[in-house]
């Protein structure tokens, strides 16, 4: 299984998203502010669990399966130590990253993908919704790290309430 990271050029002022298979790609500012909230929305949107009576508000559901993919692999390892030893800093790409243009969102309730399209080839990025959380969370940290500002973002996802 290929393994993403996400890291930040500030030379580029781009967040870039790599597999261990050598695929690099730049995401800009603008891409990123405009992804985060409707990849949110739509995970709140299929969240499992509201056929259940008296089931929690989607908002609560949510918020509860973000923490709980930080929290520990299947595996009882924190998320943090799961496949450590792939993530190589320094290694070079094996190709040159490719600007993205469009990402498409997909999620239901156990599987989730961003199909990446950059000089008119897409990508799919699919994974459990365990492991799209967590990427969720990376691009996000990622972003906040190059002190990007993002707003109007869900508490669940920043880690503090929103402003009402």
């Amino acid at each position: 299984m290929s393994q993403i990271t996400f890291g930040y050029s500030d030379s580029e002022d781009r967040v870039w998203l790599a597999s261990t298979g050598g695929t690099r790609f730049w995401l800009t500012r603008r891409l990123v502010n405009g992804l985060l909230r409707p990849t949110c929305d739509l995970l709140e949107k299929t969240v499992p669990g509201g056929d259940v009576p008296n089931a929690l508000p989607a908002s609560q559901r949510i918020a509860i399966e973000h923490e709980e993919s930080l929290a520990d692999s299947p595996e009882g390892l924190p998320a943090i130590e799961k496949n450590k030893e792939t993530r190589g800093a320094g290694n070079a790409p094996v190709k040159p990253p490719a600007l993205v243009t469009i990402v498409t969102v997909q999620a239901d309730a156990s599987r989730c993908a961003w199909i990446v399209t950059a000089a008119a080839k897409p990508a799919r990025i699919e994974v459990n919704r365990l492991e799209f959380h967590r990427l969720l969370a990376a691009l996000y940290r990622t972003a906040e790290a190059a002190g990007w500002g993002l707003a109007n973002l869900p508490g669940w996802l920043t880690g503090r309430p929103r402003p009402d």
